[in-house]
């Protein structure tokens, strides 16, 4: 017997493909490249962290390391530098690039006791301001009512009360134009005359002598007068050169103490000079 015949093979070789240029790759089929796939979950995190990081280092610079956060001030005495800066406003957190001088000068001058000079920045959060305090240094009185007086006339206080001429030196022969009110600069009613008391007022701060002076009279600019707690009484002439002036009448008075002569009167109107004469009671 013949044996059955065998079926046909099925696992033949697939035909080579007619054409195929050389040295070109085969790409697998479209559908066999699995997708690329990134959660927008993950995205937003990453995003978000970015953003966040950002704002903090922001807040770091902005509120640590640019903001002004020391401040020197120059040229105070009986007022602390702390009450110096809140009236310049530096507890608003000044952004260093953004501070306005005007802004810091206004705001120095709106205290009265105060007058701003000047101000210099230090990077990256230093402020150094230069004021000038105002000194309480005399007393007058105008329509019934007590004025205190800074030695550069500005209006300091104001009250009925006249104890506040207490060690202060009292003005006498003032001429004043209307309402005062504090923090103004008083209106003089004579040419000439607010401005020589300031500039007496001013030279007798300076010179450290105010305490010794009880009282001035302008009521002629071109005949100022002073007295002193000892008793002399000091004519200066006008306002011209009154540094020399005042500093001859501190040294003749000196001597005239140390010689036991109390009291009399001091003609100091020529600078460098100054005459004196006796009162009744030390002849």
């Amino acid at each position: 017997m013949q044996p059955p015949p065998r079926p046909p093979e099925t696992n033949q070789a697939l035909p080579e493909p007619i054409y195929q240029e050389q040295d070109w790759e085969q790409l697998p089929a479209e559908e066999d490249i699995p997708p690329s796939f990134k959660s927008p979950a993950r995205r937003i995190f990453r995003l978000a962290v970015i953003l966040v990081s950002f704002l903090v280092l922001l807040f770091v610079l902005r509120y640590h390391v640019f903001t002004i956060s020391r401040v020197q001030v120059v040229g105070n005495h009986a007022i602390t530098w702390q009450e110096v800066a809140r009236s310049a406003g530096l507890e608003r957190k000044l952004l260093y690039f953004t501070v306005n001088e005007d802004e810091i000068a206004d705001g120095v001058n709106a205290n009265r006791y105060l007058a701003y000079m000047g101000m210099e920045k230090v990077f990256p959060n230093m402020l150094i301001l230069y004021i000038r305090e105002r000194i309480p240094s005399a007393f007058f009185t105008h329509l019934g009512v007590g004025f205190v007086m800074a030695d550069d006339g500005m209006i300091l206080e104001k009250s009925r009360d006249l104890a506040l001429r207490q060690g202060l030196i009292e003005v006498s022969g003032l001429e004043i134009w209307g309402q005062l009110e504090m923090g103004m600069f008083p209106v003089g009613g004579r040419a000439g005359q607010l401005e020589a008391l300031v500039a007496l007022l001013r030279e007798i701060v300076e010179q450290g002598y105010a305490d010794q002076v009880r009282d001035v009279n302008v009521s002629d600019e071109n005949s100022l007068k002073m007295s002193t707690t000892d008793g002399y009484t000091v004519h200066l002439g006008n306002m011209e050169a009154l540094k020399a002036k005042i500093g001859t009448v501190r040294a003749v008075i000196g001597e005239l103490k140390r010689r036991d002569l109390v009291g009399g009167v001091l003609e100091a109107s020529i600078p460098g000079e100054a005459t004196y004469r006796a009162s009744e009671g030390n002849l």
